[in-house]
């Protein structure tokens, strides 16, 4: 077990900005399709708001922690980054009722982290 190295914080840190950046994009294009709708709401907005909390949020948090498994090899940290990484666009753009999915991310986090890292234990190792 390591605690982290650069590329893992580097690797986290890449998980906070799709945290951040994808529900401001998303932020950005509910307000502009509410703004030009001829009814003042945009009809795809909780639908959109959903997929990223359910589906897309998830899906980074997968694989960015399976890589870094496959990369650096088991790490506990995973499973505290993505529920801290998760605090501060929960607040943002969710609201406290959230904070569940930052656990489930953490849960997803650590155990696509083992996964990747028994495939950095199956991989063969090149000679130089």
């Amino acid at each position: 077990m390591r605690w982290a190295t650069k590329s893992t914080w580097i690797r986290i840190a890449v998980l906070f900005a799709a945290y951040l950046i994808l529900p401001a994009i998303l932020l950005g294009i509910t307000r502009t399709l509410s703004i030009t709708h001829p009814t003042g709401t945009w009809d795809g907005a909780k639908s959109s708001w959903l997929a990223i909390l359910f589906l897309i949020l998830p899906l980074i948090t997968i694989d960015v922690a399976a890589w870094d498994g496959m990369k650096e090899g088991w790490s506990f940290l995973w499973a505290l980054a993505p529920l801290i990484c998760f605090l501060l666009p929960m607040f943002l753009f969710f609201n406290d009722s959230a904070l569940i999915y930052g656990i489930i991310y953490s849960v997803l986090g650590i155990v696509a982290n083992a996964v990747g890292s028994l495939f950095s234990l199956v991989r063969p190792r090149r000679r130089q």
